[in-house]
């Protein structure tokens, strides 16, 4: 007589309903958070080829590198005014419809961008337009992460958050290597060239019209699939988030988060930010092979992400961060510094520094998700997320301006690597300040024992 062996028992259906609402959560917010860092770095890859359509041939370098970083900041410092407003909401409404609404108002602002004319039909009005533009896009762009990341870590199991923090955060590295990808693509088909050239004229269009249309998928989705957060509906609420967040209760929670976060902006802006152009000038590449090398090394990172949040599941959050502060500040320095002395050319050289300047210089992003969502508790997440991670924008977004004080100090090559030291220090020191948190329990109990240590 045989006799069959029980098989793994059913997945009890509250089970199944939780591992669901977990994973449409999660993809809700890595999808919104690609969303997000698609349209934040659009400037910065899709429209540098094609400032020459909004800027008069008189301009010199210096201005011209000015105002390209004027678009940039712009959306940048729009984000802490986003987080301030959205953040709120999201801990007295929800943090679905928050979401919703936000990413709404990016996707008009993106669309209308698209459609902004140049210098030779209306001047330098064009540019102050995109300057607006941009800004209101960035208020609406600090709304998104305050609702749909804190529900995804919400909804994600303890021992797990990590790995699904990082699902959250490889939006960013997605997000910038399709930006690389779309130019790339553009690029080839419409050369760049003068303000009359095809990419001048209506190639750099084509990324943000694709901007505009993720932000519509996005909300479609979002609306369809994603539920509002148990954990929001059952804690109590704050009549003032805001007040709690930044003098109140959870305000030391928020000064340790700003000076951790203070150092990872100074870390993303130059290796995200002045990377392209830096490698551009200083390693003597092509703007397509620039672009090339940025699609291949973020769609590495982007592999990495979720095990990079899986290892600070491991290792703990605090000492994962305070080891990415002597990545940033020892190695990513570093390899800026390379770029000034000109060790670097080719295509394969400038590949493989570009790899190294990101796994440095841009990994903690895939921890910050979690960590920040475990900062604080739910009567003030949306508002301690959101401002946490933002605020130090309005600091860190000006480093163009550091680095022309910094010249007066050393030569001009090496300020990114200096700004670069003062980003790792103070992620280790701010990490140092904090306690370990992955054991934390979300729902808002007490911090055990163990993670105190």
């Amino acid at each position: 007589m045989i006799t069959k062996m029980p098989g793994p028992a059913p997945t009890p259906p509250e089970a199944q309903a939780t591992t669901l609402t977990t994973r449409r959560a999660v993809v809700g917010a890595s999808f919104g958070f690609f969303v997000d860092m698609f349209d934040v770095y659009l400037p910065v890859v899709a429209l540098t080829p094609a400032m020459n359509y909004f800027l008069p041939p008189s301009v010199s370098t210096g201005s011209r590198a000015v105002i390209t970083s004027l678009i940039f900041v712009a959306t940048l410092l729009g984000r802490p005014l986003g987080s301030m407003i959205f953040g709120r909401l999201a801990d007295k409404v929800g943090r679905r419809r928050v979401t919703l609404w936000s990413i709404t108002g990016c996707g008009v602002c993106t669309l209308a961008i698209a459609l902004l004319p140049g210098y030779s039909a209306v001047g330098l009005l064009g540019v102050v337009l995109m300057v607006v533009l941009r800004l209101v896009d960035g208020v609406f762009l600090g709304g998104e992460y305050t609702g749909a990341t804190p529900l995804a870590m919400e909804a994600a199991p303890a021992g797990r958050r990590g790995w699904y923090g990082g699902l959250v955060g490889m939006g960013f590295p997605l997000s910038y290597c399709a930006i690389a990808l779309v130019t790339f693509v553009m690029l080839r088909i419409a050369p760049s060239g003068g303000p009359e050239s095809a990419y001048s004229v209506w190639g750099w269009r084509v990324p943000f019209l694709v901007g505009a249309l993720l932000c519509l998928v996005f909300c479609l989705y979002y609306s369809r699939t994603v539920e509002e957060s148990e954990t929001w509906k059952a804690a109590p609420k704050s009549r003032t988030p805001i007040r709690d967040v930044l003098i109140g209760s959870s305000r030391r929670q928020f000064i340790q988060v700003f000076v951790i976060m203070s150092g990872i902006w100074f870390a993303s802006n130059l290796a995200s930010g002045l990377l392209p152009s830096a490698l551009q000038y200083q390693a003597h590449v092509s703007a397509t092979q620039v672009t090339a090398a940025l699609v291949i090394v973020q769609a590495i990172h982007s592999v990495l992400f979720p095990y990079i949040g899986l290892l600070s599941e491991k290792i703990g959050r605090r000492k994962f961060l305070a080891w990415s502060g002597v990545g940033i500040g020892v190695v990513c320095a570093a390899a800026f510094a390379t770029i000034s002395l000109g060790w670097w050319s080719g295509f394969g050289a400038v590949l493989l520094l570009t790899l190294v300047i990101r796994l440095s210089g841009g990994s903690t992003f895939a921890v910050t998700p979690s960590y920040l969502c475990e900062r604080f508790p739910p009567a003030v997440r949306g508002s301690g997320f959101g401002l946490g991670y933002s605020m130090p924008l309005i600091l860190t977004s000006f480093y163009a301006y550091y680095q022309g004080w910094l010249e007066h100090l050393m030569p001009s090559g090496f300020t990114a690597a200096a700004l670069l030291v003062l980003g790792g220090a103070l992620v280790l020191v701010g990490s140092l300040l904090g306690p370990e948190t992955k054991d934390v329990d979300l729902a808002g109990q007490p911090v055990p024992e163990a993670a105190r240590a």
